[in-house]
């Protein structure tokens, strides 16, 4: 009998209408955490729906493993954001300036990617999606399992070490590299799948990673603080954020979480987050010593990745008032007296000519400072062009959109290579990105 429809998905739909809808109208904290937002209230959302058709659900039925999944989400996604600092195939802009506020919104969006792609799965699944997919049962030798683990050797390895032309398999080399191991230990196995002839769960994956792979490229897209691709090659035609062929590494990813979830759930005797193993093995307990071990490991990654993330990956802050240093201070003081709390909106207010003729009359200044004022603060809000970005332009002597617009990406990185002789200048696919907005605006 179908049970009622349980309260945590009427609250993450009614989450994900308000956080879309005050977004929109940029109201904090939803302006600022709309994908956190998004993305939970997604994920409460389709564990309710799972639970409404089968009774049974990963947050009701198995609670327990739906919060040891987001610590390990965190875990293993951050094991692609070491990765990105050799490939640099994605960056980080307007983050939060404060520390405690940007590591919080890494833990939280990256816990939910496991949540995220299983629970998508699961409804897949649950759907009858895939039910009678069969194949030929293929059977892969020892020798083969050896060769799997050496191609997932070689694609992470060459992934990382020659970047620009192999960064793509990353997202495919842990499936190489685990699942023999899992087949082996008897953990819950896709190759074993494929030995017997059903490929369902391969297939539901696929489709999963391909779903969230559209969400996360779609929520990202409206976000304030969001990432940016500079993926060589595959610059110019892009679907949001993500170039075109980039969501040809969705469906695979979603297959490689799943293959790297169930290769820590070896060491938890097989236990895992669906149904058919979450009740394995009862009788044996992971020691306390191993459950405080493990806690300290990934707590202690997270913060070395965190910082390197700060380090290499955020490209920018969101600027604030009293960052705009082309401002003076006594004028950053003014200006919340008279309606303009940040640079939103000074360049929201002073869009028409008579605004800006109010404006310079209330602040007593001339007119060409407050253009000069709007000017840049268009500038540093370009694509999360950042502060410390719009230092660099200026030094190449460019200090408006428009100015920006008519630049050669290749000259404006020479000049700013020449301004900054000890500095290395931004990747060449930045300096493009700025550019293409600017001729855009």
């Amino acid at each position: 009998m179908k049970k009622s429809f349980p309260l945590h998905g009427v609250i993450g739909l009614l989450l994900l209408i308000l956080s879309e809808f005050f977004h929109l109208k940029k109201v904090e904290p939803f302006y600022s955490w709309f994908y956190c937002f998004a993305w939970w209230s997604y994920i409460l959302f389709i564990d309710a729906i799972i639970y409404r058709l089968k009774s049974n659900s990963l947050l009701i039925n198995r609670r327990k493993e739906f919060f040891l999944l987001i610590p390990w989400s965190v875990f293993i996604w951050l094991i692609f954001e070491s990765a990105n600092l050799s490939l640099e195939n994605w960056h980080y802009i307007n983050l939060p300036n404060s520390i405690v506020e940007r590591w919080l919104g890494y833990a939280i969006a990256y816990g939910t990617v496991l949540p995220g792609i299983f629970e998508t799965m699961e409804l897949l699944e649950t759907l009858g999606l895939f039910k009678n997919a069969s194949i030929k049962k293929t059977l892969i030798s020892q020798g083969g399992h050896q060769v799997l683990i050496a191609l997932g050797t070689l694609c992470i390895i060459s992934s990382i070490v020659i970047p620009q032309y192999f960064f793509p398999l990353i997202w495919v080399g842990f499936i190489f590299l685990l699942e023999p191991f899992l087949y082996r230990f008897g953990g819950k196995s896709l190759l074993k799948d494929l030995e017997e002839g059903n490929p369902r769960k391969i297939y539901l994956l696929l489709i999963a990673g391909l779903i969230c792979g559209l969400l996360w490229e779609f929520w990202n897209f409206w976000a304030l603080s969001k990432w940016v691709y500079t993926v060589p090659f595959f610059e110019n035609s892009k679907g949001f954020e993500m170039p075109f062929l980039g969501f040809l590494g969705f469906p695979p990813f979603g297959v490689q979480v799943y293959v790297m979830y169930n290769f820590i759930s070896l060491f938890r005797f097989g236990r895992g987050w669906e149904e058919s193993t979450y009740h394995l093995n009862p009788e044996k307990k992971t020691r306390p010593l191993t459950t405080a071990l493990t806690s300290i490991l990934i707590v202690a990654f997270s913060v070395l990745i965190f910082k390197a993330i700060d380090l290499k990956t955020v490209d920018s802050y969101y600027p604030r008032l009293k960052d705009a240093y082309w401002i003076e201070p006594e004028y950053q003081k003014e200006l919340p007296r008279v309606g303009i709390a940040g640079l939103d909106d000074l360049i929201l207010k002073t869009k028409g000519k008579k605004e800006r003729d109010e404006l310079s009359l209330r602040l007593l200044i001339p007119k060409e400072k407050l253009i000069q004022w709007v000017e840049k603060a268009q500038l540093v809000q370009l694509k999360g062009l950042g502060i410390e970005n719009l230092k660099l332009l200026e030094a190449a002597e460019v200090h408006s959109v428009s100015a920006l617009a008519g630049e050669d990406p290749e000259k404006l990185y020479a000049k700013i290579g020449q301004a900054f002789p000890g500095k290395v200048p931004p990747r060449k696919a930045k300096i493009r990105i700025w550019v293409g907005e600017a001729k855009k605006s």
